[in-house]
């Protein structure tokens, strides 16, 4: 078991440029640092799939989340390869209200996911009920995204307007996993967490500015097995002192070697590995707190949620019991011989099982 110094002087290898070794194989393991490209279709061997299968097992998506001490807000864009959807959700932290949650389903090819994670990112949806997009160009040092909720008209506003900058300039690296899945065959998944913000969020009339705030994405393409579930945590502040603070916990997803894992902290300019989480919730009542640990003991979390989305849908060859309730965390963090404490910082947690 790992101590709070030995995680810090665990540094991660550079990710490497592209998923495929020259054979063709997967390089699994957990790098830092942003993939160039995601090219699934360059797999060989038995790691190739047929157009049918592709289709199946392929799944693509991009999921950001920014907040302020303010407010929080949230946005997905999903593509399954046989259909898609996207979703949307803005709480403020200083009522306690819901200022706008929604879903769109979509046939095949509505949605879109490049395979560049990090420069050249392009993802979008759109749908009578809103436009979602997600980008970053070859060179830039900053995310964009841009979510409207409710299409206006000459007669009403969109529910929600989110048009929001993620630096990553002067951040801590992102982390790049390349995992092999039980009942499926590969998933690359790269999170940039602890990037500052800046923009708007539109709601209910109100104009809340993001500038200041903190944030992060989650870019996932795989093939992925046929039942998939996981828990998830997903933190983004600030310690008391300012410094930028995130931090991405799952259980049941990424861990089927002992090489592969997505736990990590991003504290300032630094990207720090931890060891594997294990989740204490109740899940038939998401609202009720949750608690995270993980087994290095470097991180022990708390976690109250202040609403919820949630996609819970039975269509019998698909089904979806997805809950990601938003709210704010509070813990401690004992690295560097320290114990860092932290209170109300926004985040997420998940429960997700999916046959798909």
């Amino acid at each position: 078991m790992l101590d709070g110094r030995m995680v810090t002087a665990n540094k991660l290898p550079p990710a490497p440029s592209s998923v495929e070794d020259p054979g063709g194989a997967p390089r699994f393991g957990t790098y830092q640092g942003a993939l160039d490209i995601v090219d699934l279709k360059r797999l060989r061997g038995s790691y190739a799939l047929g157009p049918l299968a592709r289709l199946t097992s392929r799944k693509k998506w991009v999921y950001g989340f920014c907040a302020t001490q303010e407010v929080a807000a949230l946005f997905a864009m999903v593509d399954l390869g046989y259909s898609s959807n996207a979703f949307a959700m803005a709480v403020d932290f200083t009522t306690g209200r819901v200022l706008a949650d929604g879903t769109a389903l979509g046939l095949r090819g509505m949605a879109s996911v490049n395979g560049h994670p990090a420069g050249g990112l392009d993802a979008s949806f759109t749908h009578p009920s809103g436009r979602w997009h997600a980008s970053r160009g070859f060179g830039e040092d900053s995310y964009r995204a841009n979510v409207t909720l409710g299409m206006p008209s000459l007669f009403s506003s969109p529910k929600m307007k989110l048009d929001v900058e993620f630096v990553a300039a002067g951040a801590a690296p992102a982390l790049t996993v390349i995992a092999p899945v039980d009942g499926g065959i590969v998933n690359v998944t790269q999170k940039a967490a602890g990037l500052l913000t800046r923009g708007t969020l539109m709601a209910e009339g109100r104009t809340f500015h993001l500038d200041g705030g903190v944030g992060g994405l989650d870019y996932t393409h795989g093939y992925l097995a046929r039942e998939t579930s996981w828990r998830w945590a997903f933190v983004c502040g600030r310690l008391d002192d300012g410094t930028p603070l995130a931090i991405n916990l799952v259980e049941g997803f990424n861990e089927s070697r002992d090489d592969v894992n997505e736990n990590a902290i991003w504290l300032g300019d630094r990207l720090i590995p931890v060891d594997r989480a294990r989740f204490t919730y109740n899940a038939s009542a998401i609202l009720d707190g949750w608690s995270v640990r993980t087994v290095d003991g470097v991180l022990d979390l708390k976690f109250k949620p202040w609403a919820a989305h949630q996609e819970l849908r039975d269509l019998k060859l698909v089904k979806s019991a997805f809950k990601q309730p938003v709210g704010q965390w509070e813990g401690e963090v004992k690295l560097d011989g320290r114990t860092y404490t932290f209170k109300n910082a926004p985040g997420v947690a998940e429960d997700q099982s999916v046959l798909w």
